[in-house]
């Protein structure tokens, strides 16, 4: 992971972070973020918790998931979330898809179906990257 230009040398805040919120979906675990956040009492809230809706709630992995615990995808996408301590709220606008998003505590995915998520990581994300976005 490339680091931009910070702060000078023996600089540094006196106040750390509650939350980082970034990117996070099974496309884009951010392991090093997070372990980095566990480490230092930082929560983690993912940004795009459903990769935008698109390919990965298509997945074959996560549908066959699905079809295991009688959810949709974007169910068993938050339920992964949760499991892995991760601060969760996706956006949507259609009330039953709203509905359908707070209704992942009725299910317990297996540490093998968290590692199948998991391991769909792809280092692929649906918005900016942080350490290129905004540079000369």
């Amino acid at each position: 992971m490339r680091r931009l230009p910070g702060p000078r040398r023996g600089d540094h805040a006196s106040v750390v972070p509650a939350v980082n919120q970034v990117e996070l979906h099974p496309y884009l675990v951010q392991s090093e973020v997070r372990a980095y956040g566990n480490e230092h009492g930082i929560a983690t809230e993912a940004w795009s918790p459903l990769a935008k809706g698109g390919s990965l709630l298509s997945e074959p992995a996560v549908r066959k998931l699905a079809e295991t615990y009688d959810r949709t995808p974007a169910q068993v996408v938050l339920r992964w979330h949760l499991q892995r301590g991760t601060i969760v709220i996706p956006k949507s606008v259609t009330p039953s898809r709203i509905a359908e998003n707070l209704d992942v505590f009725g299910f317990t995915l297996t540490e093998a179906d968290l590692t199948a998520l998991s391991s769909l990581d792809r280092d692929e994300r649906t918005g900016p990257d942080p350490n290129t976005f905004n540079v000369a």
